[in-house]
């Protein structure tokens, strides 16, 4: 956990090139990705995706296990639909960024706790209303475990949010998904595949893939038990409806190509790489997906 710890401390601290290598970071294909969400789940925000699913306009109180900079959660805090939060996260530079960013939103200091460590060996101090993931569940250890964790901790009418990533463990792509990634990049001009990194190299059209020993070295913590994740919901809270997103073709596919779609005239091949990351997607391919348990949900 130190070594994970570390691992974000230094991510956060470190100046960010002027390149664009992961969908966030490119403003047209993050909307892309917006409209793919909205369509998925039926809803705008995760705030509506939640009131939806628990049919209550707002929880008293939450928590987010590994919020990073909190942007989300503090934008539940101000649209209401959580009265009180409790902020975790391993890293302590990510802590400080949330506290300064609640600060400059103008949230009320009691409506805020942080917290580094979330031992789900023992109870929480109170139950809680929510359960916040959003890309962090797939950090922990043992998915399975950590899930009915969070059932043990809610209230009667609490519920679970999950944002998150359903990769094999330590994202070991099989080779049917790979070969799509091989297909579509082998049908893009070859000047989308220049090497952000070296002047005069194209990446392969198949990507290469870090094996586990690079994420054990790297974050021990990135996708350990991920594969886990939507087999237990189905397990233990079968009448949860769950939104597949895609993402293999733009979170993995276009992964250190992104570069290479910065023009308007971009736009097109983002649209087309959507509608093949949406074919995967209804294969049953997946990167990501979103849900709602609600407490009752488990049987």
């Amino acid at each position: 956990m130190e070594k994970a710890a570390s691992y974000w401390d230094e991510k956060v601290t470190s100046p960010a090139k002027d390149l664009i290598l992961r969908w966030w970071e490119n403003p047209m294909l993050h909307e892309l990705v917006d409209i793919n969400w909205h369509q998925s789940t039926g809803c705008a925000t995760a705030g509506e995706y939640i009131q939806k699913a628990t049919g209550k306009a707002s929880l008293d109180i939450g928590i987010s296990i590994g919020c990073g900079a909190a942007k989300d959660e503090i934008a539940l805090l101000e649209q209401g639909v959580v009265k009180r939060f409790i902020l975790c996260d391993i890293s302590n530079e990510q802590i400080k960024i949330a506290k300064d960013f609640a600060l400059s939103r103008g949230v009320e200091a009691d409506r805020i706790s942080h917290m580094n460590f979330v031992d789900i060996d023992v109870p929480l101090q109170q139950k809680v209303d929510l359960f916040y993931w959003r890309h962090s569940l797939h950090h922990m250890l043992d998915t399975e475990r950590t899930l009915l964790w969070c059932k043990d901790n809610l209230k009667e009418e609490g519920a679970i949010f999950c944002n998150d990533a359903c990769p094999p463990n330590y994202m070991q792509w099989d080779d049917e998904v790979l070969n799509w990634i091989d297909m579509y990049r082998s049908a893009l001009p070859r000047a989308y595949l220049r090497s952000p990194f070296k002047e005069g190299e194209y990446h392969p059209t198949r990507p290469d893939i870090p094996d586990v020993n690079y994420w054990k070295q790297s974050d021990p913590t990135e996708c350990v038990d991920s594969a886990s994740i939507i087999p237990a919901i189905k397990k233990h809270a079968p009448s949860t409806q769950i939104s597949f997103l895609g993402g293999c073709i733009y979170a993995l596919g276009l992964n250190d190509i992104l570069n290479n779609f910065r023009n308007e005239e971009d736009l097109p091949l983002l649209k087309n790489a959507m509608l093949v990351d949406k074919l995967m997607s209804r294969l049953g391919m997946n990167h990501f997906f979103a849900c709602v348990i609600r407490k009752q949900d488990f049987v």
